[in-house]
């Protein structure tokens, strides 16, 4: 699996069946270029090691150059080449701040228990050609009549069976992936930071995805950052210090720690991108059902969105998944901009409670989706000279089947419309 793509550097995780270690080698996507060992992180190898106790690791390359396509490759110790099934390629963004058009592919709840068992929305994402995807909770279920939750070795077992799916494999060799967690990834149903084997489930998780570096220090959560030309994602983490959902609304009632806000307001009050994409496990923005959203945590809810508005922050949206149906959402703000959020549930897993838009006046009418979805981010930077640049960067945003199929209406922000 590709990860933490950046200018000058990616990250590459594996899994095997047994121990195993791979000299990884790369080469930039011309005639004339020749295969190389790949330069790795600190430690200088380009190696991929995967002899440890669970036969997982990551090799992080770098030295390589932005905007470019590059190939690569896995070579065991007798010079074998290990077979390229699934197009192990990759193309780095340029340097932070550039204009640079990209998509973003997103969704969340990746059950066993959907419409078809193979998942054939993965092969789906796959041919669209994010360049990134961003998976936002629910990515596997730990099985309710097991209580697998309880038991570190079920919830392993759990991983490496969904990590292993066939239709997954493509998309995992030549996209970048990123990765928060909702309750059912984490723990128990509805679970929050009583739950018993949190920590062993931060680093089950953490074992599995190979992210930016996670919170801000080893006792913290796993909410991270990353930059891609000018847009910049904050991924929250909304379980790991989460106060129960029935607990008495007060200000020790929270959905974040202290740690993680003040990291959250900094990133955004400092972040010098255009578009600011702030990701959660559940919805942020919605009030009109009886699910779990941040309006469960009002005080948690108004301290965001009144930041945003009160430190005139631009550019924000949200996305988020959860609730096993996908939809827009529109809040007007007083005195700021209408904020918006993208929700894309479930990739692969039952079709949950669904209103019309008659009943849903928060909604963006025209875009429910009652099956199963994932979500299309396309951002859209125009350059000096061409016919639109006037009307500035735009984002559209659009579901789709589990077949690739269009659902519903697009909506098109423009960076104009995200303005105090």
């Amino acid at each position: 699996m590709l990860a933490n793509l950046r200018p000058t550097a990616v990250s590459i995780w594996a899994e095997a069946s047994k121990a195993v270690k791979y000299e990884v080698q790369i080469r930039s996507q011309n005639p004339n270029s020749s295969w190389r060992r790949a330069r790795g992180d600190s430690s200088g190898s380009g190696t991929l090691d995967l002899t440890g106790a669970k036969f997982r690791g990551v090799s992080t390359l770098t030295a390589l150059l932005p905007d470019t396509d590059y190939e690569y490759r896995l070579v065991d110790k007798n010079g074998r080449v290990l077979s390229d099934l699934h197009g192990q390629s990759f193309h780095t963004p340029p340097a932070d701040g550039t204009a640079y058009d990209f998509r973003v592919a997103f969704g969340s709840c990746a059950g066993e228990w959907g419409m078809d068992p193979t998942q054939p929305v993965f092969t789906a994402i796959d041919q669209l050609k994010p360049d990134c995807f961003l998976w936002l909770g629910d990515n596997v279920y730990y099985i309710l009549p097991d209580r697998e939750w309880e038991d570190p070795g079920l919830m392993e077992k759990r991983w490496r069976r969904s990590r292993s799916m066939p239709s997954l494999q493509s998309l995992l060799a030549h996209t970048a992936h990123y990765a928060v967690w909702d309750d059912h990834d984490f723990g128990p149903d509805n679970s929050d930071s009583t739950y018993a084997l949190r920590d062993f489930s931060k680093e089950l998780f953490q074992d599995y995805w190979a992210n930016p570096a996670a919170g801000l220090s080893e006792k913290d959560g796993i909410y991270f950052s990353f930059t891609f030309g000018r847009v910049e994602f904050f991924m929250l983490d909304t379980r790991y210090e989460r106060t129960p959902n029935l607990a008495e609304e007060s200000p020790d009632k929270v959905i974040l720690s202290d740690t993680q806000w003040q990291w959250l307001e900094d990133g955004l009050k400092n972040s010098k991108a255009d578009f600011k994409v702030v990701a959660s496990g559940m919805q942020i923005l919605s009030d009109y059902h009886r699910f779990e959203t941040w309006n469960l945590f009002p005080q948690q809810r108004s301290r965001l969105l009144n930041f945003i508005r009160e430190q005139e922050v631009g550019g924000v949206f949200f996305v988020s998944g959860d609730r096993h149906i996908g939809e827009a959402l529109r809040v007007a703000q007083n005195n700021s901009y209408d904020l918006v959020e993208f929700t894309s549930s479930p990739l692969a897993a039952g079709i949950g409670e669904a209103q019309p838009d008659s009943q849903v006046s928060q909604r963006i009418a025209g875009t429910l989706a009652a099956v199963e979805n994932f979500g299309l981010l396309d951002f859209h930077f125009p350059l000096p000279g061409s016919p639109d640049y006037s009307e500035g960067p735009v984002l559209t945003f659009r579901l789709h089947d589990v077949y690739g199929k269009p659902l519903g209406r697009q909506v098109v922000l423009r960076l104009s419309e995200l303005q105090p």
